[in-house]
């Protein structure tokens, strides 16, 4: 207790979170422990909620969390927010962010303890929680207590340095203290056999206290230490009837009787009564649990395996029968299996399918165990593969995929279910970038007979879709816009579906951006969900950045846990926004945040994009080592397939060396991209600023051929946008670098005076400054790089600013402003951000996470990274001090 009452006092005094974690062996005494930190803390004023982890019970989603937030007599949230909670468990990253808004606004009225006891048996949702929440209310005054038996768990860490944890072993007892235990419950010292037995479990409270109990009820002393497994097999075996307590063992948490004997019609109270009676169960009001999880664990692990596969099969019949998902019936049909299980089977499947969403990793678990426990000759082999192949698909284990895919096609009987499986086999194939095996199947399946007119139509999208990573999008067009035809002919969904996306790849790869946001634009009608990302790239691209934030503002007001709501596809589309709109700071919080989610979901497309930002950034701020740091680990390796993350990094790799003065080695590691970027199946070719730095690396290694291309790749780019200003501009500005053409060059400025993108204008300006002072003409050539230096100054593009300052210098210039452009501080309150300066401002007015992301039109994702940032930097450790802080260290106005 004096270890856990500074954490309760520094949360309840000055407003710091922080973590105590209670570790130690089953029966060591920790949630006796938990019991006291809890009492405490409410007679201090927190509000507090409380749950317990099990091990039958872990695949529930968010079940311990959401436990914790309705227990206790004054639950953290109301019915109406439990009902909401309860149906956002599909949706974890918008279930993370509204309990997380929830704890933040009870934290602002008094200190919050959240206790969970076992997280060892936590679900993933519950630990995906438990690992995000203390880091996202890093400074809320928000006690998180943990009880595990491994010290080693992952939740027994500190989430962030902002964050300050305890730890609370407990050992075994000393001789000392077992002596007086057993003087205090047997009225006299223990007898030697009765010593020898407590010597024998090793100091463990719970055994010293079942041992002595036991002696206390009239057991035979002597009996031997191992005895306490006896013991209980001793109760056991006074029962006239142990099936209660048996069901009890398998069901793993507190139940009402009339729950049992719907289970086994054979229970009666009588029966509960005498396993009360002998020790083995207690009553905790209308319902019955075990005395100890030692004891459920020692019944359990005695039982026979046809008794716990016949008690754990009837638990899973009756949660199906009374109204519970496949999900809470899945653990006991794990236990239940046996090969050829076909129902047990059914429910793992079924719970794979409802977890596909919320639970991924145990989504295809579940599946693949399904799978295994059925044997080739029985009628659902077939189709429980299929099944676990959509769903393995669905959740990106696209290599299980295609293997449970191969398993079932050389056993099926006929070509309409081979082409099914082809079409979900071919999509995982083109995900992990094998998209000539995905083409092949397809071909395949094709020249089958027997295929029907709506099959052949999603077989022909799904060929389709495979080509445009495949070959050049004019050659990959010819197969994609037919099999667009097709689907919409055979009025087959998935077909049409597969085919739009098709074309809106097809559109996008070849900088078609109006066409490719038509595309998407009916996708997401098609679907009815997840592609409104898509939809505001394309909106970027084309210049649509009021369409495209007033896109993101809907979604980040969205209430209705839709999938347009969650992260990351939405964090992506609006870290691109901020970046392409020069907010810096912005986007790279937004990055940062990316990073942790997409590695808290696996989602490595969308971590990779967050990298190459970070490392853009940092390349700006002329930061080069923290870009190359940047790069290193996904340049080594990484999740992401070669075809998704190599064009990104090669580029960023050619930028990297040319900013560091390695011109030649640039062209040698860009020359391939250049070169074959008109047959490219990629899009990157069609973003406007790439061709800048192209030319730029041309010109200083003296290849004229080199410029040439890249100017001429952004003409193309220019002519497939029309009136896109940010095209239009680079075309002319890569065309006047070139050249040496001034006036193409002052033309670039005019039509970039109407792009969003403020980092393509002080491009232009320091471009024709630069021209200018070429030709002679000293006076303009320093009025456009003035320019130009404001506008880097004012996005924080410290590497360019720094190069225009040099530029200028040599003619002859010299600005005041100059000398407060000294790289920012990496302590104190100037070296706060823009955004960090916002952000600071708003949580010490008082204003929650939720609130200031509202008025910032950020997510709360992204304020929360600007938080632990501004901790950092300020050395604080909580909003109290944050807000003492801001007042002590803001410099005044004026």
């Amino acid at each position: 207790m004096s270890a856990a009452m500074p954490t309760l006092r520094r949360a309840a005094r000055h407003g710091q979170s922080g973590m105590l974690v209670v570790t130690g062996e089953a029966g060591i005494g920790k949630t006796a422990v938990l019991d006291a930190i809890g009492a405490q803390a409410t007679g201090m004023g927190f509000h507090t909620g409380a749950a317990k982890a099990d091990e039958i019970g872990r695949i529930s989603p968010g079940a311990p969390v959401l436990l914790a937030m309705r227990s206790g007599a004054k639950p953290l949230l109301d019915s109406t927010a439990i009902a909401e909670f309860d149906g956002l468990v599909d949706h974890p990253l918008v279930l993370l962010d509204r309990v997380g808004a929830r704890l933040e606004r009870v934290a602002s009225v008094a200190p919050v303890l959240i206790v969970v006891d076992d997280v060892q048996w936590a679900d993933q949702l519950s630990r995906l929680a438990l690992r995000v929440l203390p880091e996202r209310l890093a400074g809320d005054p928000v006690v998180w207590l943990f009880a595990a038996r491994d010290p080693a768990d992952e939740l027994t860490t500190p989430p962030a340095p902002s964050v300050r944890l305890e730890t609370i072993p407990l050992g075994p007892l000393g001789a000392a203290d077992v002596a007086a235990i057993a003087r205090d419950r047997l009225g006299k010292p223990a007898s030697a056999a009765t010593q020898r037995m407590l010597d024998g479990v090793g100091g463990n409270p719970f055994l010293v206290t079942q041992i002595l109990d036991g002696l206390a009820r009239g057991d035979p002393d002597g009996v031997p230490p191992a005895g306490f497994v006896r013991a209980v097999e001793a109760a056991l075996d006074r029962l006239p009837d142990r099936t209660v307590v048996l069901l009890a063992a398998v069901l793993g948490r507190a139940f009402a009787i009339d729950e049992a004997q719907r289970i086994v019609p054979s229970v009666s109270s009588a029966d509960v009564h005498r396993a009360v009676a002998a020790g083995l169960l207690t009553r905790d009001g209308h319902r019955i649990r075990f005395r100890h999880d030692l004891v459920r664990e020692t019944v359990y692990s005695g039982l026979s395996d046809d008794v716990r596969q016949d008690l754990h099969r009837r638990c899973a019949r009756y949660l199906l029968a009374s109204g519970h998902d496949a999900l809470a019936a899945a653990p006991h049909a794990r236990a239940a299996a046996t090969p050829g299980d076909e129902e047990s089977a059914a429910i793992l499947c079924e719970a794979g399918h409802q977890a596909a969403g919320p639970l991924p990793e145990t989504a295809g678990d579940l599946v693949l165990e399904a799978f295994e426990l059925i044997r080739p000759a029985q009628e659902s082999w077939e189709p429980t593969g299929e099944r676990c192949v959509d769903v393995l698909h669905r959740v990106q284990r696209c290599t299980d995929a295609v293997r449970i895919a191969d398993a079932v096609l050389a056993r099926a009987h006929d070509a309409e279910t081979s082409a099914r499986i082809q079409v979900l086999a071919a999509n995982a194939l083109w995900r992990i970038g094998r998209p000539a095996e995905s083409v092949a199947r397809i071909d395949e399946a094709l020249s089958a007979p027997g295929v029907s007119a709506a099959l052949r139509a999603r077989l022909g999208s799904a060929r389709a879709l495979a080509l445009t990573r495949m070959a050049p999008a004019w050659r990959s067009r010819q197969a994609v816009e037919p099999a667009l035809g097709d689907a919409r002919a055979a009025g087959d969904h998935d077909a049409t579906m597969l085919a739009l996306q098709a074309m809106g790849e097809l559109a996008r790869n070849s900088g078609h951006h109006a066409e490719s946001l038509a595309y998407f634009r009916e996708l997401r009608s098609v679907t009815g969900t997840s592609y409104l990302a898509e939809e505001i790239l394309e909106l970027q691209l084309l210049d649509r950045y009021v369409d495209a934030g007033t896109l993101l503002e809907a979604a980040h007001r969205d209430d209705h846990g839709g999938i347009e709501a969650t992260l990351p596809s939405v964090t992506a589309a609006q870290m691109w926004q901020d970046f392409n709109l020069g907010r810096l700071d912005d986007a790279e919080a937004g990055a940062r945040t990316l990073v942790t989610i997409g590695r808290e979901l696996g989602d490595h497309g969308h971590e990779l994009d967050a990298v190459l930002v970070l490392s853009a950034v940092a390349l700006l701020r002329g930061e080069l080592a923290e870009a190359a740091d940047r790069l290193t680990p996904t340049t080594a390796g990484g999740n992401a397939d070669e075809s998704v993350r190599l064009p990104g990094l090669t580029l960023m790799e050619g930028w990297l060396a040319a900013s560091d003065g390695r011109n030649a080695e640039a062209r040698t590691i860009l020359r391939p991209l250049l070169f074959n970027a008109r047959d490219s199946s990629a899009d990157w070719p069609w973003w406007p600023g790439w061709m800048r730095i192209f030319v730029r690396v041309g010109r200083a290694t003296g290849d004229q051929r080199f410029s040439g291309e890249a100017a001429a790749i952004a003409a193309e780019g220019a002519a497939r946008n029309p009136g896109v200003a940010s095209f239009e501009g680079v075309a002319l500005a890569t065309r006047g670098l070139v050249q040496l053409d001034l006036d193409a060059l002052t033309a670039a400025n005019a039509v970039l005076d109407r792009s969003p993108r403020p980092m393509l204008r002080a491009n232009a300006a320091e471009d024709r400054g630069r021209l200018l002072l070429g030709y002679g003409k000293r006076a303009e050539g320093l009025a456009e790089l003035d320019r130009a230096w404001s506008i880097y100054r004012g996005i924080g593009a410290r590497s360019a600013m720094v190069d225009v300052q040099r530029v200028m210098r040599r003619a002859g210039a010299r600005r005041a402003k100059w000398e407060t452009d000294a790289a920012r501080p990496r302590q104190g309150w100037a070296a706060l951000t823009d955004a960090e300066v916002k952000v600071a401002e708003l949580i010490s007015a008082g204003n929650t996470n939720k609130a200031a992301a509202r008025m910032l039109n950020l997510s709360p994702n992204t304020v929360s990274t600007h938080l632990r940032s501004i901790f950092t930097k300020l050395d604080v450790q909580s909003r109290v001090q944050l807000t003492n802080a801001v007042h002590a260290m803001r410099p005044p106005a004026g």
